[in-house]
């Protein structure tokens, strides 16, 4: 093969593989129709960066087409199906927006984890009295039994913006139950 003739190839090989992915992936048979959704999650007026979104229906929550997403530096979340689909099923919804964040012990980032494994233990219950999880948000908009924030999703684009008012530091205790 010339080597013009392998670089045709190439490009058009190139191009369908793009247009595959712009065509976004073959959603399961029974999963209802995505419509392309955004929200934007401020905090005091400013991005509110790294929070987690979930669309869910306080009526049914037994619904299996979860939409959700992370917002990014903007503080918008491009909302997906199952974490992998584009888009949110028509209805409405109730936003759940959580941002917890974990510090970093001094004994992770200074010691080294032992490979002798009394050691090990004992440097593990030491990062774990170290380490605290805490929420940034506040906590009323982490439950859908207490969020007061709804979008309806309608056929085409849907777009909304949501405040959640002054940033909080709560530690969270049940967090540190779990490790």
């Amino acid at each position: 093969m010339s080597r013009i003739t392998f670089l045709r190839a190439a490009l058009i090989l190139g191009v369908a593989a793009l247009t595959a992915g712009c065509l976004g992936q073959k959603t399961p048979p029974d999963m209802p129709k995505l419509q392309p959704t955004k929200i934007t999650i401020t905090q005091e007026g400013a991005p509110c960066v790294g929070a987690s979104v979930q669309l869910l229906k306080k009526d049914d929550l037994t619904y299996k087409w979860l939409p959700g997403g992370v917002t990014d530096a903007m503080g918008v979340c491009v909302v997906k199906t199952q974490g992998q689909y584009n888009g949110a099923p028509e209805g409405d919804f109730t936003v759940v927006v959580r941002k917890t964040v974990r510090n970093e012990s001094e004994t992770r980032k200074n010691t080294p984890e032992p490979t002798d494994p009394a050691e090990a233990k004992e440097w593990i219950k030491k990062v774990a009295e170290e380490e605290k999880e805490f929420d940034y948000v506040d906590l009323k908009y982490k439950k859908v039994d207490t969020s007061d924030l709804t979008i309806t999703i309608t056929s085409g684009k849907n777009e909304a913006t949501f405040e959640v008012g002054p940033a909080v530091e709560i530690e969270n205790v049940s967090a540190l139950q779990k490790i």
